[in-house]
């Protein structure tokens, strides 16, 4: 409750910009999906904006037009949600034999799998990513567009540093 009065205290004086570091936290998922729906609704309908921290980047996305990621105190990745979630492509891919390395393609943030099975998070296009499978034996089993999540953990999460460090 106390969650829920300080986020309704923030608005009531309409601020033209407000500041909210994890606003979430202590609401339950149903009064956090109402409560943030409502206020950020609210300020940005007036044309004001709202910049909100959170590490729950489902939030973020669901309520975000722009997002920056922050990792160790640098900037990882800025602009629209748009923009960011478009240039990133979450991939299922498939070989014809056994890998016992991971597949290195241009333009993948990071690879997870073993075998013949692996998925990948990249930035090149689903054609460059075909043409990459082509020339290593590999085919496509599925592709979509990548989650904040799946992206952040990509550019600044373990996998990328373990394959980075090779």
């Amino acid at each position: 409750m106390r969650a829920q009065v300080a986020l309704v205290a923030a608005v009531a004086h309409r601020p033209e910009l407000l500041l909210l570091d994890e606003p979430s936290t202590g609401l339950d998922a149903v009064v956090r999906k109402d409560i943030l729906n409502a206020i950020v609704r609210t300020v940005s309908d007036d044309g004001r904006t709202v910049i909100f921290s959170s590490h729950l980047l489902e939030e973020v996305e669901r309520m975000s037009d722009h997002v920056t990621m922050i990792h160790e105190g640098k900037i990882a990745l800025e602009g629209t949600l748009e923009t960011v979630t478009g240039s990133h492509r979450y991939s299922n891919i498939r070989f014809a034999h056994q890998l016992v390395v991971e597949p290195h393609m241009e333009g993948v943030l990071s690879v997870r799998g073993s075998g013949r099975s692996w998925t990948v998070v990249h930035t090149n296009s689903l054609d460059q990513l075909l043409d990459n499978l082509r020339q290593s034996g590999g085919e496509l089993i599925e592709s979509r567009i990548a989650t904040l999540e799946e992206i952040f953990a990509a550019r600044v999460g373990r996998v990328r540093d373990s394959v980075e460090a090779e």
